[in-house]
């Protein structure tokens, strides 16, 4: 599930409280759960637990409080590697089973596991990037600055240039 699909979405449960979501809350890298404001701007709160399904509308079972240490998911973050240099503005994130596994930035995709968050994101040393293309054929199979992650390598190794991929993320 992608986060930014969630923002604005509409709620509803079996009761009539319907309204829209306006935030997203997480806590230790797990999402807890939706802030949503009714048709009179009167915000209320869901628990993650109390989710039923996630399609075109979020049913849910009832409201409930929220957790203390809880912060809302903001895009457009501006994210850097490790050694300052700026990446690009985070754009989404990815949530499997309502923890966070992946972070957007353009184009890119990194690991939650290797990423620091708060007002900027760091995306931790233990990335590599790419130098330059990996080419084949004259083809570009993975672009210079793409994160040298396990679904890049995959796909470089599906076209028989895995040992140049790994090769061109060597400082």
């Amino acid at each position: 599930m992608k986060i930014s699909q969630l923002f604005g979405k509409r709620v509803e449960n079996a009761t009539g409280k319907t309204g829209y979501i306006i935030n997203v809350n997480v806590r230790d890298g797990k999402i807890c759960g939706l802030t949503c404001a009714d048709d009179d701007e009167q915000e209320f709160y869901i628990p993650a637990k109390n989710i039923k399904s996630v399609k075109n509308t979020v049913s849910f079972s009832y409201g409930g409080e929220h957790v203390s240490g809880e912060k809302n998911i903001a895009l457009g973050k501006p994210v850097f590697d490790s050694e300052g240099n700026y990446i690009g503005k985070l754009t989404d994130i990815t949530a499997e089973k309502y923890l966070i596994t992946a972070l957007h930035v353009g184009g890119k995709k990194f690991s939650a596991d290797d990423a620091v968050c708060g007002d900027a994101i760091i995306i931790k040393n233990s990335v590599r990037f790419l130098k330059s293309d990996v080419i084949k054929n004259g083809k570009i199979i993975l672009r210079k600055g793409t994160p040298l992650t396990a679904e890049a390598v995959e796909k470089a190794q599906l076209v028989g240039e895995y040992v140049q991929a790994n090769l061109k993320s060597i400082h």
